[in-house]
């Protein structure tokens, strides 16, 4: 009786293919609100800003003068080139501002107490969220701080999607997510206090997690067999497809709160094209919709050419499915899946590859920052297309490899190696070749990373048997999500040097990678779905904190 689903819907056909490519679309708002920080914090270079002056002398202040009286020079270059420590200011500056005897940028008081400055001037041309709310020096770390918000709000998302969808359905669930995503977003780029565009966006990664995580559901609900597996892919693609727009978008505006309504407002043609995206049939007669789950499938025997597969008493079925489905008992506790000591070994390393991978996917963009803000458009395209090729590469391991876990480890040990040449780069190279070289060293290891997340969303709750495979994909999308609440701050390594943060993401690949050699699985194809078995197929997607049931997750934003 549960195949009569998979007959009508088929694995893939024309039905499908509209819906998938619709849902697709909501990766690409995600991508944007995750990566604008490149954009919304570009990293300020010497200079750019210093300490502000007090009200006393701020309406008639030298600005030259005041730099020269009130911050220590920390190294001298030449007779005519010094760096400045913008960062503290002597705490009789405002003395030295009035002493006419001040002419030189060397300080004759060296025994003068230094004190860290409050307030900062900026003549950046750009407004950012580091002119608005001056985070530099001491606050330097409120940026990665802003960054782990919105990754909170993606270990949020999952959570109070999947709660709540034991109520909304699917679709519904997306359509809420653009409208209030769209809503927040917009806030998000005019709030005035630090605390509220931290709380914004949280918030932000939330409502675009409804999308995404609902979106997924459907579509592994009307997918099966190997095009699930590659349809799972492709969505990781459109993801990749929105970092490689993002600097198009940046390129518009001229400050940060213009660019967080550049990319909210596109949902709103995303809202006109969600009557075309069909709810989850499956969902549906689990809650005892009968009627609508049947106009799905008709639409979709029309789509497909499957309508001589309608049996007579197709109503009858589906009623009787329904209630069926409805007297199922829920999936065993997620905590339970430890309960299969022959599975200790995969269980552990499978988590400390998503914990791994999850974090270095995020660092490795974020860090594209560190390479200079002149090329941060062309570097954020090739840290687009690197996902696009890694998640490719994985792809075609799942699909036609059986030790796909041994060839994922290898390329990652082989790629994590290449960040340590950066530090080889004779320091003669400069300018444009320097950089093209650091992105070199730092997009190998993004490639391998994409390829290691395709396997963990797709492959992990093959590792164990049928009852705990929701407990395992629960497991470990909670862990890698925790883990990665880290990777802004290990970006934020590079106030201690440039290579910082490329050395410590090269090092996390290579451990992850000797970590995944350690995995032993089944081949995928062939693989039975369980498309046929439909009182797990529904619970698992209704029950589980995860974006894709049946065995195949999603993890980013």
């Amino acid at each position: 009786m549960v195949d009569i689903l998979s007959s009508i819907m088929k694995d893939f056909g024309s039905w499908q293919l509209r819906a998938i490519l619709l849902i697709y679309l909501c990766k690409i708002p995600s991508s944007w609100f995750m990566a604008c920080l490149i954009y919304t914090a570009p990293a300020p270079k010497h200079g750019d800003f210093f300490c502000k002056p007090p009200l006393s002398i701020s309406s008639h202040y030298d600005e030259t003068k005041w730099i020269q009286a009130s911050h220590p020079v920390m190294e001298k270059i030449n007779d005519d080139e010094y760096t400045v420590d913008y960062c503290n200011v002597f705490e009789n500056s405002l003395q030295y501002y009035n002493d006419p005897n001040i002419t030189s940028w060397i300080q004759s008081s060296d025994d003068t107490k230094l004190v860290p400055c409050r307030k900062f001037e900026h003549h950046y041309d750009y407004n950012s969220i580091i002119t608005q709310f001056d985070l530099v020096c001491s606050r330097y770390f409120l940026i990665a701080f802003t960054q782990s918000s919105h990754l909170f709000g993606v270990l949020l998302g999952g959570i109070i999607t999947t709660q709540l969808m034991k109520t909304i359905s699917p679709r519904n669930m997306m359509l809420m997510g653009m409208y209030i995503q769209i809503a927040i977003g917009c806030f998000t780029g005019y709030v005035v206090a630090f605390e509220m565009h931290a709380l914004f966006r949280c918030l932000s990664a939330i409502f675009c997690g409804f999308m995404y995580t609902a979106g997924s559901v459907i579509m592994n609900d009307i997918t099966g067999g190997k095009f699930k597996t590659v349809t799972v892919c492709m969505f990781e693609q459109f993801w990749s497809i929105g970092v490689i727009m993002l600097p198009g978008l940046a390129s518009l505006v001229t400050n940060w709160s213009q660019l967080y309504l550049a990319i909210s407002l596109p949902t709103l043609g995303y809202i006109i094209s969600h009557k075309w995206i069909p709810d989850s049939p499956r969902w549906l007669l689990k809650h005892g919709r009968i009627q609508e789950a049947k106009e799905y499938l008709l639409e979709a025997a029309s789509c497909n050419g499957t309508e001589d597969r309608i049996p007579r008493d197709f109503d009858q079925q589906l009623k009787t499915l329904s209630e069926v489905t409805k007297e199922q008992p829920a999936p065993d506790a997620w905590w339970t899946i430890w309960e299969e000591k022959a599975s200790w070994k995969n269980l552990i390393c499978v988590h400390l590859t998503w914990g791994i991978f999850c974090t270095a996917y995020y660092g490795t963009l974020l860090n594209i920052a560190a390479f200079g803000r002149e090329d941060i458009k062309i570097n954020t395209v090739v840290a687009g297309a690197s996902e696009m090729t890694g998640a490719f590469i994985g792809l075609l391991l799942i699909m036609f490899t059986s030790k796909k876990w041994l060839w994922c480890g290898l390329l990652n040990v082989v790629c994590g190696s290449m960040a340590y040449m950066a530090w080889i780069i004779p320091p003669e190279v400069t300018g444009d070749y320097r950089v093209a070289l650091l992105m070199l060293t730092a997009m190998a290891s993004k490639v391998s990373i994409s390829c290691s997340l395709a396997l963990c969303f797709t492959c992990s709750a093959e590792l164990v048997g049928a009852r705990k495979k929701p407990g395992v994909s629960y497991s470990c999308t909670i862990f890698g999500r925790t883990c990665f609440l880290t990777a802004p701050f290990i970006v934020a390594t590079v106030k201690y040097g440039q290579l910082v943060p490329l050395t410590a993401f090269g090092s996390m690949v290579i451990l992850g990678g000797i970590i995944v050699l350690c995995i032993s699985g089944p081949r995928t194809h062939p693989v039975v779905h369980q498309n046929s078995v439909y009182p797990e197929t529904i619970v698992t997607s209704a029950n589980w904190i995860s974006d894709k049931p049946s065995g195949v997750i999603e993890l980013r934003l």
